[in-house]
């Protein structure tokens, strides 16, 4: 048994020595090509221009490598450096076939739609206040959710953009039909993208069905600026400014402002990607005579990834950790200041069944700790769904 394992590990060393023993760089970079070890392979084809310049097979194999890695500003820019006179009628026909994804990749549309099936053990907990609607309710649902996300260049090479998003999501409970949600977001706006960072500035609205009403409606704006420090570090940090507004006359009493921000660290090896995030978000109360829990100031702390597993298998995990801090209030109940401490812990499977079909299998534990005794709450969520990205 051991040997099997030591022979297991030592596996990816003798298939990457092999392409080693080929005579040229260019040669190697196409052997770790067919092993799907792109690092390695662009590597290698960036070591055959440095040893020869206007080596057009490695510029051809680099910008191709480049594109299917979604590097378009390198792939780009080494496809404006080559001629046709340059190059050999097959050459030429590669050239065609990576400009003609370069000018589709000037009107990129991804889509992604899910369809889960689960349980929850405690249907009741309300999203707006984070508080237990009466005693626990346990019950299975079905769950719906769609992305779609539109990005048009303004320029071939970097530069400007237009982009446009929508997200929807409905959950249908077998019991407790009060409990449904339907919700809906749209982005619109524009950014630029240099050669290590972009910048995203889109206004948004989204709109919220729950309790068996027309809940609420919400605008805003959200800046979002993705830094690349390395080749395996990007920051990301992003901001939010909106208004809630209750659509009923019975909840206007809850409208409020929210000013958040958000920096996280993102490491990328390949397909892993490890993430570390702090957030902050304030709501104040837009009403003079607020509905209790409306003012409060929300602290954030997330640590996560998604690790590949033999490469059939993405096991992905996070944990959250929230700290709420409400305004001083006057209840029924009682009054004073009300602090929670939301743990939130989440693990999934995915793995490819069809070629852009995933399923995926997730347990999710929720527990608040609150000196509120109607903010005191455990939840548990098992989830299995399909998903499907265009």
């Amino acid at each position: 048994m051991k040997i099997s394992i030591l022979f297991l590990s030592l596996m990816p060393l003798l298939i990457s020595a092999n392409c080693l023993d080929l005579n040229n760089s260019l040669s190697q970079g196409n052997c770790y090509v067919t092993q799907g070890n792109n690092n390695l392979a662009q590597a290698a084809y960036e070591r055959a221009l440095i040893e020869d310049e206007n080596n057009v097979e490695a510029q051809l194999q680099l910008a191709a490598l480049y594109k299917s890695r979604e590097m378009d500003e390198q792939s780009n820019a080494i496809l404006v450096s080559l001629h046709n006179e340059q190059l050999t009628p097959e050459q030429r026909t590669t050239l065609a076939s990576l400009k003609k994804m370069e000018d589709a990749s000037l009107h990129q549309f991804r889509a992604r739609a899910g369809i889960y099936l689960g349980y929850d053990s405690n249907i009741n907990i309300s999203p707006i206040t984070d508080t237990a609607i009466g005693a626990p309710v346990a019950t299975l649902f079905s769950r719906y959710k769609a992305d779609l996300s539109y990005l048009y260049d303004l320029d071939t090479i970097g530069g400007w953009f237009l982009r446009s998003d929508a997200n929807l999501y409905y959950q249908n409970n077998t019991s407790e039909h009060d409990y449904d949600a339907l919700y809906g977001r749209l982005y619109a706006g524009g950014g630029y993208r240099g050669e290590r960072y972009s910048l995203y500035i889109p206004l948004f609205y989204d709109r919220l069905n729950y309790l068996d009403r027309d809940l609420l409606q919400q605008t805003g704006i959200r800046p979002d600026l993705n830094i690349q420090l390395s080749n395996t570090f990007v920051l990301n940090i992003n901001g939010n400014y909106s208004t809630r507004h209750y659509l009923n006359s019975f909840d206007q009493d809850r409208d409020d402002k929210i000013l958040s921000s958000e920096s996280a660290l993102y490491w990328l090896e390949d397909t892993d990607i490890a993430f570390i995030k702090a957030r902050f978000e304030n709501y104040s109360a837009s009403h003079n005579d607020p509905r209790p829990f409306t003012d409060k100031i929300l602290y954030y702390a997330t640590i996560g990834g998604i690790y590949s597993i033999a490469d059939i298998l993405d096991l992905r995990v996070r944990y959250q950790y929230r700290y709420s801090d409400f305004a001083y209030i006057k209840t029924p109940r009682g009054s004073g200041a009300r602090e929670d401490h939301n743990h939130d812990f989440k693990i999934a499977l995915e793995r490819n069944v069809l070629t852009h079909l995933r399923l995926q299998a997730q347990y999710r534990f929720i527990t608040n700790q609150s000196n509120y005794n109607l903010a005191k709450y455990n939840k548990n969520e098992i989830i299995l769904g399909l998903v499907y990205n265009y």
